[in-house]
């Protein structure tokens, strides 16, 4: 096909570059075993009246063992999958964690109407692992079957090993107060204090108050009589809690990276090793400050519950991974990545709520229907130490398409706003020369807005494009019983975000997306989406024209379920058995063009980028629960 051959329908010759998926899938070995064992012990021992102390211990233990296999293959001249040497690769690796709590609790009442609880107590996390693994090259037979480090020859470079050792704690103590007077008004207070080693030596403390409060209004003597509102309470609090959800020892600069070294007169290449991630001694805790206030009530003899609340939640000193930096300061070496700062503070604000109605119609029928909902409102109100913090990937070579800016939602796309398709020379000629920003613009391409009016199209024409946080989150369950039947259902929806398209390859020797049957073939026939070529062109820079509508409804799980009648069950002995059929991810409604509007890194800056993830299954599941 030649450069500028836009005809989709001819038939292009690959040559023999391509390998059936078939094929390479029967050139892959793998055998995984994991062994897990888990468990919680607890006591608990009341030495005085009301005086109760507690101790409580669960661990995890997992050892898992792998080994692939490479064979060497040779599929013939221009093929894209060649080995010419098989390897094989070992690794084994155990983990062990423990928590332990122990606390101590005060229960008294006075008067009859002041009712404290106290309790002190600690909380002692650990995790230990431990892994050793290698390579090795010339496996006799290239079968699997000899497929051991110690069957294979390879030598020198061909043979690699490593190890690594883990170790994290974390250490709190806790005091938490509850009171309540006259069974209408309620208080509770909280303080941690949380010490953690994945922080530097003067960071690794964090002190962590809340509050709540709540007042029972339908115990009050003057509230209204009103037979339809059977409970009524208002409530708020305001808490902090923290966040240590990083890697490991990032506060020292550890020599876990790879790099290869140019040394001696003659410049012989060496394998070694460099940094890891870049070290930040001064990262700390990441704090969530979160307020609310709202009500709760039951109605129509609890068969009707609405709650509502409005909340403002607080992230400071937020903690993001590998902000970018100059690769002078060897954070593109392989192993390496950029450091972990406290980026700034982000602040989301919204209404949620929940409505329940459930009842025995008579006695064969009943049904429950839930409905709730979050609004979000999220605003970046200080970055640290810069302008913008930029994160995610899109395509090759281009610039992070996500930034964390003051004022804005935290990472929102950044990137070039698009006005058509030129149609003819005459409109690209007119419009600002879009050469700077990679190759000229030829009719049939995308045009790009220039925002500062300089008469060029580059890196300052880029602007807000997209929001990957939605508006309105929301969920929907129905339960449906008729006499030993019963039904339910589960929807969820996401309304007012946005998603980037970043899973299409531009290579002449890949399948396209349906849609691009519509491309611009000729003056007049689309505006919206630009010519197939394989010149160079502009068309595959970041732009709102890969950014689309994510909202989604998604019905997500149905179940019938049929319960053996009592006297039944009685005869056979057991306790229960019930019948059921489920099927899960039944159909999404979305104008997503991909496989999932749910695709997602979930990184608070490169969040919303669709880079390919395997489409979910829809599963149907046939099944029977007994109990002895």
């Amino acid at each position: 096909i030649s450069p500028d051959q836009d005809n989709l329908d001819g038939t292009i010759d690959l040559g023999n570059e391509v390998v059936n998926p078939i094929t390479q899938l029967e050139q892959t070995f793998n055998d995984v075993e994991a062994n897990r064992l888990s468990g919680n012990i607890s006591a608990e021992l009341e030495y005085i009246d009301g005086f109760t102390i507690t101790g409580r211990y669960g661990f995890n233990y997992v050892n898992t063992s792998r080994r692939d296999f490479f064979p060497a293959f040779d599929f013939g001249t221009s093929k894209i999958f060649t080995l010419t040497q098989n390897q094989v690769n070992l690794e084994k690796r155990e983990f062990y964690d423990y928590t332990f709590d122990l606390f101590n609790t005060i229960n008294k009442t006075f008067n009859d109407i002041h009712d404290f609880e106290f309790t002190t107590g600690m909380t002692v996390f650990r995790a230990q692992g431990n892994a050793i693994f290698g390579s090795r090259t010339d496996v006799p037979g290239n079968s699997f079957e000899f497929a051991d480090l110690g069957t294979a020859t390879g030598a020198g470079e061909n043979q690699t090993n490593g190890s690594f050792v883990s170790d994290v704690r974390r250490l709190s103590y806790f005091g938490r107060l509850n009171y309540t007077f006259d069974d209408k008004y309620l208080v509770s207070a909280i303080l941690r204090r949380d010490r953690a080693m994945k922080f530097g030596p003067n960071k690794k403390t964090g002190y962590f108050p809340s509050i709540s409060a709540g007042w029972i209004a339908s115990e009050e003597s003057f509230f209204p009589d009103i037979d339809q509102i059977s409970y009524f309470k208002i409530r708020g609090s305001y808490g902090e809690l923290g966040n240590d959800r990083i890697g490991d020892f990032l506060y020292l600069g550890l020599l876990d990276g790879e790099a290869t070294y140019v040394l001696g007169q003659d410049q012989s290449l060496t394998n070694g090793q460099a940094l890891s991630a870049l070290p930040n001694p001064n990262v700390k805790w990441e704090t969530a400050k979160k307020f609310n206030i709202g009500f709760d009530s039951e109605l129509f003899d609890n068969d009707l519950s609405v709650t509502l609340d409005y909340y403002r939640n607080t992230r400071s000193d937020l903690l993001i991974p590998n902000i970018p930096v100059s690769g002078i300061f060897g954070a593109v070496a392989p192993g390496a990545s950029s450091p972990t700062i406290n980026a700034g503070t982000v602040v989301n604000k919204g209404f949620e709520g929940s409505i329940s109605y459930g009842t025995s119609i008579n006695d064969d029928w009943s049904f429950n229907a839930s409905y709730n909902f979050s609004t979000i409102d999220n605003e970046v109100t200080e970055v640290n130490g810069t302008d913008f913090i930029e994160g995610g990937a899109f395509g090759v070579g281009q610039q992070p398409p996500s930034r964390m800016e003051e004022g804005l939602p935290i990472g929102y796309f950044f990137g070039l706003q698009t006005d058509g398709i030129f149609q003819n020379q005459a409109e690209v000629d007119a419009h600002a020369d879009q050469t700077p920003s990679g190759a000229a613009a030829s009719p049939g391409d995308l045009r790009f807005v220039d925002i500062n009016n300089d008469g060029v199209i580059d890196d300052n024409d880029r602007t807000n494009i997209g929001d990957p946080i939605p508006d309105v989150t929301m969920g929907f369950n129905l339960s449906v019983s008729y006499k030993n039947f019963n039904f339910k259902a589960y929807a969820f929806a996401n309304v007012g975000n946005e998603i980037v398209r970043n899973y299409e390859r531009d290579q002449v020797n890949v399948n396209k997306l349906r849609y691009r049957l519509n491309r611009w073939t000729g003056e007049g026939s689309t505006n919206v989406d630009p010519r197939v070529t394989a010149g160079a062109n502009t068309n595959r820079l970041f732009s709102d024209y890969f950014v689309e509508d994510g909202s989604f409804l998604r019905i997500q799980t149905m179940s019938l379920g049929y319960n053996l009648p009592v006297d039944l069950v009685d005869k056979l002995g057991l306790s229960n058995v019930k019948f059921y059929t489920k099927v899960d991810n039944i159909f999404t409604f979305t104008e997503y063009s991909g496989y999932d509007p749910t695709a997602s890194t979930g990184a608070p800056i490169g969040g919303g980028i669709d880079l390919g993830f395997y489409p979910l299954p829809r599963t149907y599941s046939l099944g029977m629960n007994v109990k002895f």
